[in-house]
C-alpha cells in the first residue's frame, strides 16, 4: 500500500490518483503561499510550473495578476484536474497547460521569468540533466525556485522507497554545476531554494 502511494504522488492515476490529488492539494497549500511569495510576481512576468498537479500553484498566480503561468505535468489525470480548475484562465489566454514530461519537451520559443516546482525534485533521478532544462528554459536574471522536503524528513514516511532523496547540499551543488548563479536557500519545513540565471 504504501508503494502504491508512493507512485500515486509521483504520477496519480485512476479513482485513487483523485484522492491523491486532494491529498496534495490540502499538503502543498502552504508550501505554495510561501513559493508564491519568493516568486514576487511582476506583471508582464512568464513563469512556468515544473509539476502542477492539480493547479492551484497556478491558480493562485494567475489569480493574482497580470501575469501569464504555463505549466507541465506528466498525469494526464493532473491535466484535467488542472485545466477544470484554470479553465477561466485558460479560456483568456493566460494560462496554458501542457501535458507532458519536462525532460523530453520541446522547449518554449520565449524564455521564461521565474519557473518553480514543488515537490518534483524526488523523482527526477538525474537532476543535472533536470536543471540544465530549466536553465535553458530561463531568460537571463530569471529565478528557479523549488520547495523540497529534506532527505531525512523523506527516510521517515513508508512510502518514499523509491524517491530520490537528495540532500540540500547535491541540489546546490547540482544546480551551480548546471549554470545556475547566486544559488541560496531557506529552512521552513523543508527547503526553499533560489537559483538565478546569469545575465547574457
Amino acid at each position: 500500500m504504501a508503494n502504491l502511494l508512493g507512485r500515486q504522488l509521483r504520477k496519480p492515476t485512476g479513482i485513487f490518483g483523485r484522492i491523491v490529488a486532494k491529498m496534495m492539494t490540502s499538503r502543498n497549500k502552504a508550501y505554495y503561499s510561501n513559493i508564491i511569495r519568493e516568486l514576487a510576481v511582476s506583471p508582464g512576468d512568464r513563469i512556468f510550473e515544473i509539476g502542477y498537479g492539480p493547479g492551484l500553484g497556478v491558480y493562485q498566480i494567475a489569480s493574482s495578476g497580470d501575469c501569464t503561468v504555463h505549466g507541465i505535468d506528466f498525469s494526464s489525470l493532473m491535466h484535467k484536474e488542472a485545466s477544470r480548475r484554470n479553465r477561466k484562465f485558460i479560456s483568456k489566454g493566460q494560462v496554458v497547460l501542457h501535458y507532458g514530461d519536462l525532460l523530453t519537451a520541446k522547449p518554449a520559443h520565449t524564455p521564461y521569468d521565474k519557473v518553480f516546482c514543488v515537490n518534483v525534485v524526488y523523482f527526477w533521478s538525474d537532476l543535472s540533466k533536470a536543471f540544465g532544462c530549466v536553465h535553458a528554459m530561463l531568460a537571463g536574471g530569471g529565478s528557479f525556485l523549488i520547495f523540497m522536503a529534506g532527505s531525512a524528513y523523506l527516510n521517515a514516511l513508508p512510502f518514499t522507497s523509491d524517491f530520490c532523496k537528495y540532500s540540500i547540499e547535491t541540489v546546490v551543488d547540482t544546480l551551480k554545476s548546471v549554470g545556475f548563479d547566486q544559488v541560496s536557500f531557506t529552512e521552513n519545513d523543508g527547503y526553499y531554494v533560489r537559483a538565478t540565471r546569469k545575465h547574457p
